[in-house]
C-alpha cells in the first residue's frame, strides 16, 4: 500500500483465538507479516500478560518491519489518570506513533476541571511521542462528530481516529465526517457494515457502506494516515484480511 496509508491488521480479527488461548499477541504479529499487510495494531483487552511482553512485541514487529499501533477502551474523560497514563507509557514503549482512547462524557462547556484533565494527559501524550488518536464510539456517549470536534477544538494536539463504520450507527454521513475533520484524521478503523445496527462489523465490500464515496474522501487528504481493518476474522480470520486488501488493492488499481 502507498507510504502514506499504511494498512494494519488487528488483533481484532483473532479476537476469539485470543480470548480461547489458541493464540498469542507473538502469533498475530507473525501472522500479520505473512499477510503482506504493513502493521499491527495492538489493544490492552485482548493482551494477557501485555505489562511484561511490551518489548518482545516491539522486537518481533521490527524484525518483521511491521508498525505497531495501540488500542484500548479507555476514555479520555471518564478514565482514571492512571490507566491512561499506563496506556500512554505502553504506546510508548511499543514504540506505536497514537493510542487510541474514546471521549467517553465530553465535559459541558464551562467545566474547566474537566477540561484542565483531559488536556493533562494530552500533555502528557506529548511528552512520550505518542498522539491520541479520540475515537468516534459507536455508542453513547462521545460517538457523535460533534462531540469529536468539541475535543479536538478544545484541546488542539488531540487527533482523531476516523471510524467509518461508527458515524453510520449514529446516522451521521462518512465523508461528510471527513471534511469537516479534515487534517485532524490520522488513523482510521476500516470495515463495512450489513445495515443491521446489531450486526457485528464485515470485511470491506460485504456490507452496504457507501465505501467508494468514504475512500474518495480519506484518499484526498493530504497527510499520511494509517488505516486499520477493524472487522472480526471468524473461522477464517486470514482470508477476511486478504480479501480486504485485495478491496484496497482494486481500488488502488
Amino acid at each position: 500500500m502507498s507510504i502514506e496509508r499504511p494498512v494494519l491488521v488487528s488483533v481484532m480479527q483473532f479476537e476469539d483465538a485470543l480470548k480461547s488461548g489458541a493464540m498469542t499477541v507473538f502469533d498475530v504479529i507473525d501472522v500479520a507479516g505473512r499477510t503482506g499487510a504493513n502493521g499491527v495494531e495492538l489493544r490492552r483487552e485482548l493482551w494477557t500478560g501485555w505489562e511484561s511482553e511490551l518489548s518482545e512485541a516491539r522486537r518481533l514487529a521490527g524484525e518483521k518491519r511491521l508498525l505497531i499501533t495501540y488500542a484500548t477502551h479507555a476514555t479520555l474523560f471518564s478514565s482514571d489518570a492512571a490507566t491512561l497514563r499506563g496506556d500512554i507509557d505502553a504506546a510508548a514503549a511499543l514504540g506505536s506513533p497514537i493510542i487510541r482512547f474514546f471521549p467517553g462524557q465530553v465535559p459541558a462547556d464551562d467545566n474547566g476541571e474537566g477540561w484542565a484533565a483531559g488536556q493533562i494527559i494530552a500533555d502528557y501524550a506529548a511528552e512520550k511521542g505518542v498522539v491520541i488518536a479520540l475515537e468516534n464510539y459507536a455508542r453513547t456517549p462521545g460517538g457523535t462528530l460533534a462531540e469529536v470536534q468539541t475535543c479536538l477544538a478544545r484541546i488542539p494536539s488531540l487527533m482523531t481516529n476516523l471510524d467509518m463504520g461508527n458515524y453510520t450507527l449514529h446516522s451521521q454521513d462518512v465523508p461528510a465526517a471527513v471534511a469537516a475533520l479534515a487534517d485532524r484524521i490520522v488513523y482510521s478503523h476500516l470495515k463495512d457494515q450489513t445495515g443491521n445496527p446489531d450486526d457485528a462489523p464485515t470485511v470491506l465490500g460485504a456490507g452496504v457502506l457507501p465505501l467508494g464515496d468514504i475512500f474518495d474522501a480519506l484518499d484526498s487528504l493530504p497527510q499520511r494516515v494509517l488505516y486499520c481493518f477493524e472487522f472480526r476474522g471468524g473461522d477464517d480470520a486470514v482470508g477476511r484480511i486478504e480479501q480486504a486488501l485485495a478491496y484496497l488493492h482494486a481500488r488502488q488499481g
